[in-house]
């Protein structure tokens, strides 16, 4: 059956022909052009099979998110206590508090939750057992920091995991200590997964599928039409997650695409995938296996992630690597040599230099298996850094809407020096590096809108600092908008066939509130999604545009 979409007003790149309609059949882009042309294409008398005006609303191609955990942030929203934005600590206990309260939680009930930012607080110390102990000692507690590479507990939490003045620091992780020797609460890193063994994990493969079903409808509601998700680390069991995917796209269930990333953190966990058959760009539906991601340090906010020198505001630490450089030799090389991508977590210089490295040492492989390899984040880094990656053809992942929240701290963290290579996304574009977009959320928020006005305008989501932080970086709107729809399909292998409105492109696309080119700058994280089409089919439609098409 052909559709035909009229009154369309396309959000078009690169001096693309303009038109106001275009016609869809069997989930595809045909024809572009006139609406009177069009019609006369359709049927012999001209009637349409199907017809949809779009009342004169911009229309882009379909959205993507190239990393986010999908699992988590529906869990967040749906189970767990969240601190997204508390501003105090007195803020943060009064919330723990209040959810105890609302959902009725008996004495020794786990609570968990994420989102907290000792950065904003007032006092920017971290918070410690001693604190949440305050709320309730018998309520076991972990709180994920907002970059979810360190955690506060209770003494309870401690308890139960049997973590005490005399336990080890992990490989990879530390327990923060007070004068004593006693664990302050803080595990970072590794350390985290101490505690983790004590909480019991997500393993029902139903709960799965409908956190990943929630998840989706909050997705395409806000104009997507495929996301990259790592999830088989959030979970106490890798089948069942892929079981709760893989069912889910047998039962037609799945509005958008959904790209697995494979997360491994040792060597033989790469097995499991290689046990069910999975392989980067392998498609069943609208599931897709896409790259081994791999976890290589931490994060800046927490000072966890690795650099070459060490921290501007605390000369004793430079961070560290989750693993040897051998490992994670071994994890690359294991990956390529299947014929998997890569997509390694990567915020700090000496980190990014330790994965080129070795991607440099496998470029032949890389080149020979058609490989694209990626870094995740690749936030602090340098010229030489980025001359390797442009030589390489990496693929940077980054997060425009991460300055929202490191502006506030990032000069103090890495000096003004390195930071002239850090978050520098248009140096990024101008040296032809490939980047796609994503949010990492539930770090941050998945609205595609926000992550838009952040790289244009370089502000937070409050409009500071005034004239935005290093400005000179800003990306034009349209680069902006390419790294959600135009750039993502390389990662998938769909180059030519997503990602623009096109003749012989897949009919994904999204129709706005406004025009992004059209809107003032600061107002572009005002957008909204009216409608969202997946292969030409409607998955999303909001109360407003229905009631203007009913008009």
């Amino acid at each position: 059956m052909k559709t035909l979409f009229v009154n369309a007003n396309p959000v078009l790149f690169d001096d693309s022909p303009a038109f106001d309609s275009f016609l869809v059949e069997d989930g595809k882009i045909v024809e572009t052009g006139l609406e009177a042309k069009l019609k006369k294409a359709m049927n012999p008398d001209g009637s349409p099979d199907s017809l949809v005006d779009l009342k004169g609303q911009p229309v882009i191609p379909g959205l993507v998110d190239s990393h986010i955990h999908l699992i988590a942030y529906a869990a967040t929203k749906e189970r767990n206590v969240a601190l997204k934005g508390v501003a105090s600590l007195d803020a943060m206990q009064k919330k723990i508090a209040d959810f105890i309260k609302r959902k009725e939680l008996e004495d020794g009930t786990w609570i968990s939750g994420s989102g907290w930012n000792h950065d904003m607080f007032p006092v920017r110390e971290m918070p410690s057992r001693h604190d949440l102990d305050a709320v309730s000692p018998h309520h076991p507690m972990k709180l994920l920091r907002m970059c979810y590479h360190i955690c506060v507990v209770n003494t309870k939490a401690l308890e139960l995991a049997g973590i005490n003045k005399d336990t080890q620091d992990p490989e990879g992780g530390r327990i923060d200590r007070d004068a004593e020797g006693n664990p302050t609460g803080i595990l970072r890193e590794t350390a985290m997964t101490l505690v983790d063994k004590a909480i019991p994990p997500l393993k029902d493969k139903e709960e799965m599928k409908e956190l990943i079903l929630a998840a989706c409808e909050d997705l395409v509601s806000l104009g997507f039409t495929a996301v990259h998700t790592d999830d088989f680390g959030m979970t106490g069991d890798r089948q069942a997650t892929l079981d709760a995917y893989m069912e889910l796209d047998q039962e037609g269930k799945l509005p958008l695409d959904v790209v697995l990333q494979m997360i491994t953190y040792e060597p033989n966990d790469f097995q499991f995938y290689l046990d069910h058959g999975l392989k980067t760009g392998k498609r069943f539906n609208r599931l897709v296996c896409g790259p081994i991601k791999i976890l290589g340090d931490g994060s800046l906010g927490s000072r966890t992630s690795a650099l070459k020198e060490p921290y501007s505001d605390d000369s004793s630490t430079s961070g560290f690597m989750l693993m040897s450089e051998a490992i994670l030799d071994k994890m690359i090389h294991q990956a390529f040599d299947n014929g998997f991508d890569t997509a390694i977590h990567a915020i700090g210089d000496l980190t990014m230099e330790t994965v080129l490295n070795i991607y440099a040492k496998y470029d032949d492989l890389v080149k020979s298996q058609g490989l694209k390899p990626a870094i995740i984040h690749s936030q602090i880094a340098s010229a030489e850094l980025l001359k390797l990656y442009k030589d390489l053809g990496v693929v940077a992942n980054i997060q425009p809407i991460f300055t929202h929240s490191d502006w506030h701290i990032a000069e103090e963290r890495v000096g003004p020096e390195r930071l002239k290579y850090s978050y520098c996304w248009k140096t990024y574009r101008e040296m032809g590096i490939p980047c796609v977009g994503s949010s990492d959320a539930p770090v941050e928020s998945f609205n595609p809108y926000y992550n838009i006005y952040s790289a244009v305008t370089r502000k937070d989501l409050d409009g500071n600092p005034e004239g935005g932080w290093i400005p000179e970086e800003a990306l034009s709107r349209e680069e902006a908008l390419k790294l959600f729809t135009l750039y993502p399909p390389m990662l998938t292998r769909e180059v030519g066939e997503k990602g623009e409105l096109k003749p012989g492109f897949a009919a994904d696309f999204t129709v706005l509130s406004h025009h992004p080119y059209e809107v003032e700058a600061d107002d572009l994280k005002t957008i909204s999604a009216f409608a969202t089409y997946k292969g030409g089919k409607k998955v999303y439609e909001s109360p407003v545009f229905i009631s203007i098409t009913k008009e």
